[in-house]
């Protein structure tokens, strides 16, 4: 496909960054907006730059391809947790009609590139309060959800997972860490995983999806705490707990 005047070879979930901030996602394995239940998009585009006459934020999907609707069938497209029936596969690369568990993305660079690579399949999944399941994330609860996949146990609230690993600075940052906004007295009260280049995938806010947004916007430049490596931590949570504060836990 050709984008912003350049040819890419796309395969399932390649991600094609544009200017301003807008991005596409091509054959993109994920559940469908307004939907119960898995689809393929053929191509998801976000927005973020209104010189595009559209205004920041929109999201185009384009070639939805007979979304599955909940039948209590199995997983679909390398989704747990969803009651959907299988979608139509055909002439897709590199996909079969029906997956027996998760299917993990092929990635080279570590566990925190397979942390990002799973995330990016959950572009598009609109927010939930307290969520962590495709079907609806919260930004603890998506960061929580992704590294379960991965073996690495992490509590759902952004205040506790600034507790699960070692401190990263910032010119140090990996693909998978874990990066924080908006500091209080109970710890942060935002997060996202680092993808590289300076941006990060979370899920915002009521209202919006999972997406991706750089750092250097104002408002997170303005309101960044900090980073964590969970993975280096291990998949066990005790070496941890002790280091939590007592405040009482809420998703965010």
């Amino acid at each position: 496909m050709v984008a912003d005047g350049r040819a890419y070879v796309v395969g399932p979930n390649a991600l094609i960054h544009l200017q301003g901030g807008s991005y596409l996602v091509a054959l993109q394995e994920a559940v469908t907006p307004g939907r119960d239940g898995s689809g393929l998009v053929a191509l998801r585009a976000f927005v973020d730059d209104p010189s595009l006459g559209l205004a920041p934020g929109t999201q185009l999907l384009v070639g939805l391809a007979r979304a599955a609707h909940p039948t209590g069938a199995s997983v679909v497209l390398g989704l747990p947790q969803l009651q959907a029936q299988e979608a139509s596969l055909a002439g897709v690369p590199s996909a079969t009609a029906k997956f027996p568990s998760v299917v993990f993305p092929t990635v080279t660079g570590g566990i925190g590139a397979e942390a990002v690579a799973l995330a990016e399949r959950f572009l598009g999944v609109p927010y939930a309060w307290g969520g962590a399941t495709p079907s609806g994330f919260d930004c603890s609860g998506l960061v929580m959800y992704v590294y379960g996949l991965l073996g690495v146990s992490l509590p759902h609230y952004s205040g506790y997972q600034w507790y699960a690993g070692p401190r990263v600075p910032t010119e140090k940052l990996e693909p998978g860490d874990i990066v924080f906004f908006h500091p209080s007295a109970n710890g942060p009260q935002h997060e996202g995983l680092y993808i590289g280049a300076g941006e990060f995938i979370h899920a915002p806010h009521t209202g919006d999806v999972v997406k991706i947004s750089s750092l250097y916007d104002t408002q997170y430049a303005l309101s960044y705490v900090g980073a964590v490596r969970p993975y280096t931590a291990g998949t066990a949570s005790s070496s941890s707990s002790s280091l939590l504060p007592s405040w009482t836990s809420a998703p965010g």
